[in-house]
């Protein structure tokens, strides 16, 4: 039994895949069916300058692969922000204070392993890990929506995931859908992101917190982590911003829909996910009420099955 077990590892390729945020970088050793062989995490320390985080990258590269000896398919990078997956530029990583960052270049005389390296947007990254190993399964065209304190979006259509002219497509979290609403960090007025996000999350529930007195929410303590819990806790404030939260997220969807036909719409991020339950039904019913009938027929809204961001970033090379 064990010969046989270590038979079909052998057989089974391997890649790297790195997920770089502005706090931590996240890294795994994957096997091209998913499965995580080893997971390593580090600060990213993005003060210290684009040098030092591409050596700090580098050495988490070095690391896992040094945990195998077999051969890797490659090494996948996700970064946030606008990224030319062609060249393997970071064009624009506003977070990071990164700029025109020759990352794939700068990364492949670092590696101890002679290794293709590929650098693509973290969503587009995530994307073709829902795809590969997710809830896009047998599915060739979806969004995907990751609510965390930002929103942040990617779709595949016909089976590739699409970048547009200038890598700036499927932008969803800055598509205008209020005119007159919040300034968003972009600088525009009413981008989706302002209202389905961390931060929208409690902009709106300090409004609802106007006109109910009963709450137990502070107006002036709130957190997402917060709102969420006192949702559950039945606090009329808090699902009432779920609720306006849903209603923006249908619009969102319904947009999506106009635009792409997906089969699939996905729903990531760390709020997304913990707060699916709440949003999922005046999502759908914001929705139904906003797609072009006939549209609506088949889509399924689901939540997404990558645990790691670290697996979407691999999957850019398996």
């Amino acid at each position: 039994m064990v010969k046989s077990s270590q038979r079909r590892i052998r057989d089974t390729r391997y890649a790297i895949g790195v997920d770089v945020g502005a706090t931590k970088i996240a890294s795994a050793l994957v096997t091209q069916d998913g499965r995580i062989l080893a997971t390593r995490q580090t600060e990213t320390r993005v003060n210290q300058g684009a040098e030092s985080v591409i050596q700090r990258i580098a050495d988490e590269i070095n690391a896992l692969a040094a945990q195998t000896n077999e051969t890797l398919s490659g090494v996948g990078i996700g970064v946030p922000g606008l990224v030319n997956p062609n060249d393997g530029v970071v064009i624009n990583a506003v977070n990071m204070n990164w700029k025109h960052i020759a990352l794939r270049e700068k990364i492949l005389p670092r590696l101890k392993r002679n290794v293709p390296v590929r650098v693509e947007n973290d969503l587009r990254g995530a994307a073709r890990g829902e795809h590969l190993f997710g809830a896009a399964r047998g599915v060739n065209d979806f969004v995907l929506l990751s609510i965390g304190s930002g929103l942040g979006s990617a779709a595949m259509v016909n089976g590739s995931v699409i970048h547009g002219a200038n890598y700036f497509a499927s932008e969803l979290g800055h598509f205008v859908i209020d005119p007159k609403g919040r300034v968003c960090t972009c600088g525009l007025h009413g981008c989706a992101e302002t209202v389905l996000s961390g931060r929208g999350l409690v902009e709106t529930t300090r409004e609802f917190l106007e006109f109910r007195s009963a709450s137990s929410l502070n107006a002036n303590d709130l957190t997402p982590s917060g709102i969420l819990d006192a949702a559950h806790a039945n606090d009329s404030a808090a699902i009432a911003a779920f609720e306006k939260m849903g209603e923006w997220m249908g619009i969102v969807m319904a947009t999506a829909s106009a635009w792409l036909n997906p089969a699939r719409i996905i729903i990531g991020g760390g709020l997304g996910l913990a707060a699916f339950d709440l949003l999922y039904a005046p999502a759908c019913e914001s929705y139904a009420r906003r797609v072009i009938k006939g549209n609506q027929e088949g889509v399924e809204l689901v939540r997404s099955q990558v645990d790691s961001s670290a697996v979407g970033a691999a999957a850019l090379v398996l």
